[in-house]
């Protein structure tokens, strides 16, 4: 219940006792003989006397009823008038005065976060980065975490910031509380209402509304590492230490994601509970567990990585990724003091630390530029609407089903492999109009054999994402049984089917068209 509905009950409650405690005394008095009260006015007349202890005499009960009633009345006069005082101070500050303010800004961008936490104050902090005028609108706080004239702290309903704004532009609703639940519901509301709703869940719950978006930490964390720290062309190793879920969603993002051209394989050594993994995803383990040179190479080692001092030495990259900051700081201080090796070495940690790369901190994870499964989203509703507009389809984004939905995004994660390729440069993080354009020019002038390796890389891709949801082969195609007649390696294609991976590379020429409206 918002403040001010329980401010609207606890005036409303005063107001109905105090209109029956007159009614009871016009009741016991009108009819008694001699007495003074004989109306409601003079029932509110004596009220008033009596509760502000002035008590002038000239009106006063006879009845043994009315007496009691004076008393309670009597007895009541301060704990009434101070509970009212109360309400009209607290509405005053906590409503009225926010209220004004808000009205008062209502041309500037309003962000308005559920809690005010500390992942909701990084966020705050980053929005003034690009925009100094931005309200930040703070519905709870339990202790102010930042002061700043421009965050104004109501408990204002989604409605009431519409009818205070006059409409729902200009307004982002954020729900970033602890509870993931909670979160997800509050934000299913706001954007039933046509607000432009981020929501840190995880619950999938994508195609609800097109006003919702949803993120979660481990997504986060995972896409932004990826997209900040690319794969060199000189790394073949890379070692993963670390258990849980982002350690898990680090791993499954990196698969879908780092696929390169034919002749450019990874080794990925996991050393961690991997359980849930091989559970998840036991077609892709099955593939790249089996040994083939064609392929990226998985090692899923029971035995803890201190047992493997030859891979910790040889490897081009050591990723420490735990749930907890106190176990990734206790590996790294393990691993510097007894293990020699010239990896590039990243910590998952709140803070920075020396002699290693740190990531997925509070401050790079909840601010505007890094809710990059936002802009995932984005850019895979784009895809999607390219490939209609080339292929004659007709199918909306909210009408495909999930496994589409998920296809569409693992091609825009893997959109900025494209570019690197293209452009000879891996240390692109960020998709643009320019290189975007510049990487399609040169994938148009490609000639035969360069043609056949971006197909090749494309479909391997393609191949990935389906192995990672645990499809397989079969010459004819059936969706339930997870079933599809391409499932085979680039080779054994049709010359048609090979050439249908073009649409993949021709969509760069899409993205920046519409990256420059």
């Amino acid at each position: 219940m918002s403040r001010r509905k329980r401010n609207i009950r606890i005036a409303f409650a005063i107001t109905a006792a105090y209109a029956a405690v007159l009614v009871l005394l016009l009741a016991a008095e009108s009819k008694a003989e001699g007495a003074s009260i004989k109306s409601l006015g003079d029932a509110i007349w004596y009220s008033v006397i009596t509760l502000t202890t002035v008590g002038y005499g000239d009106i006063s009960p006879v009845t043994p009823m009315g007496k009691v009633l004076g008393i309670a009345l009597a007895l009541c006069s301060l704990g009434v008038f101070t509970a009212l005082i109360g309400v009209l101070i607290n509405y005053i500050s906590g409503q009225a005065r926010p209220r004004r303010r808000l009205r008062a800004r209502d041309k500037h961008k309003w962000y308005a976060i559920n809690e005010e936490n500390e992942q909701s104050v990084h966020f705050a902090e980053s929005v003034w980065d690009d925009d100094p005028d931005a309200v930040i609108i703070f519905r709870h706080s339990k202790e102010k975490l930042i002061i700043r004239p421009n965050i104004v702290r109501i408990d204002c309903s989604p409605e009431e910031l519409i009818d205070l704004k006059g409409g729902s532009q200009n307004i982002m609703y954020l729900c970033m509380g602890e509870d993931s639940w909670e979160n997800y519901r509050q934000a299913t509301d706001a954007a039933g209402l046509g607000i432009d709703t981020y929501c840190l869940t995880d619950f999938g719950v994508d195609g609800i509304s097109e006003k919702l978006h949803t993120f979660s930490r481990k997504e986060t964390v995972s896409r932004c590492y990826w997209r900040d720290h690319p794969v060199k062309r000189d790394e073949k190793t890379i070692v993963l230490i670390g258990s849980g879920s982002i350690a898990t969603e680090l791993l499954e993002r990196c698969l879908l994601t780092n696929v390169f051209e034919p002749g450019r394989f990874l080794s990925y050594h996991i050393f961690g509970d991997s359980s849930e993994f091989r559970k998840s995803h036991r077609e892709a383990v099955r593939t790249l567990c089996g040994g083939d040179p064609e392929d990226d190479a998985l090692f899923l080692h029971e035995e803890c990585w201190e047992y493997h001092p030859e891979i910790i030495r040889n490897a081009d990259r050591i990723i420490i990724c735990e749930d907890d900051d106190s176990r990734c700081l206790t590996t790294f201080k393990e691993l510097m003091r007894l293990f020699p090796t010239a990896a590039d070495i990243h910590v998952r940690l709140n803070g920075e630390v020396d002699k290693a790369r740190f990531f997925g901190s509070s401050r790079d994870v909840f601010k505007m530029s890094s809710f990059v499964r936002v802009d995932i989203n984005d850019l895979a509703v784009m895809l999607n609407d390219i490939y209609n507009e080339k292929t004659g389809g007709s199918t909306g984004w909210h009408n495909l089903d999930d496994h589409l939905k998920r296809s569409n995004v693992a091609a825009a994660d893997h959109m900025i492999v494209k570019v690197r390729y293209l452009l000879k440069d891996d240390s692109i993080t960020e998709l643009t109009e320019n290189n975007c354009r510049e990487a399609y020019e040169l994938f148009e002038s490609t000639g035969p054999q360069e043609r056949e390796v971006c197909r090749e890389m494309e479909h391997r891709r393609w191949l990935r994402f389906h192995q990672m949801y645990n499809w397989t082969y079969s010459p004819d195609r059936d969706d339930k049984m997870r079933r599809h007649p391409l499932m085979l390696p680039y080779k054994e294609l049709s010359e048609e089917d090979k050439e249908k991976d073009d649409i993949a590379w021709e969509m760069l020429a899409g993205v920046a068209d519409r990256s420059a409206v």
